[in-house]
């Protein structure tokens, strides 16, 4: 308990290599499926077909997946880039559809 006051639940080092944060992985994981469904309710009407919410899913398996340099922070910065990005695209797409 003294370790999760001390950093918090998301208290992540810049020079890990993986996540070590469970809660994190979780709501990863649940961002990507929820992003999946989007895509395909959103695919499966005509009148609302959009590639956007592909965005979001790229941007929720970035940090689970690419490790490039070594640095999961920076791949976690450009997550959260690819799903704001995504979820702003998104909204716009099927809200003029």
């Amino acid at each position: 308990m003294d370790e999760i006051l001390k950093h918090g639940v998301f208290w992540i080092n810049g020079n890990l290599t993986a996540i070590n944060s469970t809660l994190l992985i979780l709501l990863l994981a649940v961002g990507t499926i929820l992003s999946l469904l989007i895509f395909y309710l959103a695919w499966h009407n005509l009148a609302t077909r959009t590639w956007t919410p592909i965005l979001c899913l790229t941007g929720f398996l970035i940090p689970l997946i690419v490790h490039g340099d070594g640095n999961i922070l920076k791949s976690l910065i450009i997550g959260y880039i690819f799903i704001i990005a995504g979820a702003s695209f998104s909204v716009q797409a099927l809200r003029f559809s």
